[in-house]
């Protein structure tokens, strides 16, 4: 049985630039990925300019306009009017894949499968509606249509996949997350309130966020809540320096027991499930002679307050649940000369805990690089490789590691598509190793 858990990732926040990010699923209740807004979804850090996302993230921008090589605005499949108008900006995003199981898992017998993921992101700046400074309004809609190979196929814990929103019906459009953010102190501080997942702003990674594989996104010894278990909760954000920041959340403890929260308020579990508290610690330094190569270097940590179900075991419930984490990203060199579009070699890894009395992961160590530029005159492709490792508390099973490869060509200013390879040692520490591979696509409209 695949562990479940909640996913996605970091937004626009204390950010220069963003790009929402996606994520997976682990531990009695499955989750996948943060909100996208770009192809990529790439993330930017505090004071990095985003690693090498200094566009925004392959080839669109915040504000919601395409931009092409020379950093000019181009034009887009749908009408302007319908991305900007007053202040009020929306992003529609379509995610599809196919992938094959082509040796090994639980069966190989019709085990192609394809699975599309429609994402609806609407803001509202009130400096820019003339109404108040520094707030903004957020809501953001879901829908996915087709199958997944994890659950009957392939077997894996760490969902191959970070669109595989299992537990959800398909073909359902739902209001995943709405929430209200506000800076002070020339954006030094920042608060939002609302239905959010915790992904977007708590344990990503900033380098790892172009791979399939739900795990380098985040950890899957951090039960947080993330798509599609976003929850009610308050965020504030805080730069204590050009260097140093620090990030506190505290949301509804509901959803990490597996309740599907996606489509609903998230009011109607509020209280029931305890609190669930993160904080994380971030230092952005740039290193290089000329301070070319940015870097984040994070330490968190998650404590869940209330009765909680045993992950370990799957029998019975435990007094409360706690982890923590650290990530690495780092860009190791830069093309000289490369202007305007940086391409050069990147960096992450990762680490997270758990205790092993109480949750079906205990430790999980991740590591990747990804090199933009590779190939002459394709300066802003992508290519990369990553070992996603996942260890269990349960006797008697062995580690699941996750390889993959992938390359991911920005076709036009809209669309890219990424084929990817994932060879997977141990599903769930105990099914037979698989190789998958498969074609992934993403257009902004």
């Amino acid at each position: 049985m695949p562990i479940s858990r909640n996913r996605r990732r970091k937004r626009y926040f204390l950010l220069p630039l963003c790009c929402l990010f996606g994520l997976a699923s682990t531990a009695q209740a499955q989750h996948s990925m943060p909100v996208p807004t770009c192809p990529g979804r790439g993330l930017v850090t505090p004071g990095t300019d985003g690693m090498w996302y200094l566009d925004g993230c392959y080839g669109c921008q915040l504000d919601g306009s395409a931009s092409s090589d020379d950093g000019s605005s181009s034009p887009r499949l749908l009408p302007e009017f319908l991305h900007e108008y007053r202040g009020i900006t929306a992003e529609y995003v379509y995610t599809g894949e196919v992938f094959s199981l082509a040796h090994g898992g639980l069966k190989t017998k019709d085990a192609t499968k394809y699975r599309g993921n429609l994402d609806l992101v609407l803001n509202a700046d009130t400096t820019a509606m003339d109404l108040w400074e520094g707030g903004r309004f957020f809501a953001y809609g879901n829908a996915y249509h087709g199958q997944s190979l994890t659950t009957n196929y392939v077997g894996d814990a760490q969902f191959f996949s970070n669109i595989d929103s299992t537990p959800r019906d398909a073909n359902e459009f739902l209001l995943m997350e709405y929430w209200y953010e506000h800076s002070f102190a020339d954006g030094d501080i920042l608060v939002k309130v609302g239905k959010q997942d915790s992904n977007a702003d708590f344990a990503f990674s900033d380098l790892g966020g172009d791979f399939i594989n739900s795990s380098f996104g985040f950890s899957p010894t951090i039960l947080l809540p993330s798509w599609p278990n976003p929850a009610i909760g308050v965020a504030t954000f805080l730069n204590l320096t050009d260097l140093l920041h620090y990030k506190l959340g505290v949301y509804d403890g509901s959803p990490s027991l597996g309740a599907f929260t996606g489509g609903r308020s998230g009011f109607d579990s509020l209280g029931s499930g305890g609190v669930i508290t993160m904080q994380e610690v971030s230092l952005t330094p740039q290193l290089g002679a000329q301070g070319e190569l940015p870097g984040t270097y994070k330490a968190g940590s998650w404590i869940h307050s209330d009765e909680f179900d045993n992950l370990a075991t799957g029998v019975g419930t435990v007094n409360g649940n706690h982890g923590y984490w650290f990530n690495i990203d780092q860009m190791l060199w830069i093309e000289p000369e490369s202007g305007d579009e940086p391409q050069g070699l990147g960096f992450f890894a990762q680490y997270g805990w758990s205790p092993s009395d109480r949750n079906a992961v205990d430790r999980y160590h991740g590591v990747g690089m990804t090199y933009r530029g590779l190939v002459p005159q394709r300066d802003i492709d992508l290519v990369g490789v990553g070992l996603a490792s996942a260890h269990f508390s349960a006797a008697g099973t062995n580690r699941e590691e996750a390889v993959e490869v992938f390359y991911k060509a920005q076709i036009t200013d809209w669309f890219t598509i990424q084929p990817d390879m994932i060879y997977i040692a141990n599903p769930s520490g105990i099914n037979n190793d698989a190789f998958i591979v498969g074609l992934r696509s993403e257009i902004v409209f």
